[in-house]
């Protein structure tokens, strides 16, 4: 891989690793690797395993076409549930999950009865 774009890669984690709020030490035992290594990664000096790739972007919900060629997201919403989620205390999880299951299906039978209307 060419290594300005294991820079650039390495920029966009950084990007979002500080919109976390979180040090190198944090983000880096949520993902298993060393903060050294992580270090390494953001400042462009070494590449990444599509198993760290992998990680990243299942931990902290960020899109691998975001790290790999800086497209955006279009829709936030992921990014926003995101934010609002992780600032709930981990024992309120469940009840949320809760909630939101109940919102959606009173949104699809809210959807089911104005389509019906058509």
């Amino acid at each position: 891989m060419h290594n300005e774009s294991i820079s650039k890669m390495g920029g966009r984690i950084r990007k979002q690793r500080e919109r976390l709020g979180m040090t190198r030490e944090e983000f880096s035992c949520q993902i298993d690797i060393s903060p050294q290594f992580l270090a390494e990664i953001e400042n462009g000096k070494k590449g990444m395993s599509y198993v760290t790739l992998y990680k990243i972007c299942d931990r902290f919900n960020i899109s691998a076409d975001y790290i790999l060629m800086g497209r955006e997201r279009t829709n936030n919403v992921p990014t926003l549930a995101s934010d609002i989620l992780s600032n709930i205390p981990d024992e309120y999880l469940p009840m949320v999950e809760d909630v939101l299951k109940s919102f959606v299906q009173v949104i699809a039978t809210a959807k089911s009865k104005r389509d019906n209307k058509i």
